[in-house]
């Protein structure tokens, strides 16, 4: 089984639907869930084929081989975390998040279980 987290704090400055409309414009029409006191939408996904829609914008921006080959060389073992530009995501785009890279910060991925076939599924 492969669990997928999704995740972005909110900044006291940021509108709680604009970066739903940012993580919803990556991963579509995904259940998201609006922690007020924690400052933070969250998102609980279960399978490889929940990434279809990052899949699509992946092979839109054309990225699928440079992502394949960076995730590949983040994975460890069965665990994969990854970073999203949120101005990016709220475009459209997919662009990966380098360390303080985002003054909001990222749209934060946590994959758990068979790394290798959510990279191949997403990347192929």
């Amino acid at each position: 089984m492969t669990s997928i987290k999704i995740k972005a704090q909110l900044q006291p400055t940021e509108d709680p639907e604009k970066v739903k409309k940012a993580i919803h414009n990556l991963f579509g029409n995904i259940q998201l869930d609006h922690n007020k006191e924690e400052s933070l939408i969250t998102a609980k996904l279960e399978e490889p084929e929940s990434l279809r829609d990052f899949r699509s914008r992946i092979a839109q921006d054309r990225i699928r081989t440079t992502l394949n080959n960076t995730l590949t060389r983040w994975t460890k073992e069965n665990y994969l975390s990854f970073g999203l530009n949120r101005q990016a995501a709220y475009a459209g785009h997919v662009s990966l998040n380098l360390t303080n890279e985002d003054p909001m910060g990222p749209i934060q991925v946590q994959i758990r279980g068979d790394i290798e076939q959510v990279i191949t599924f997403i990347c192929k």
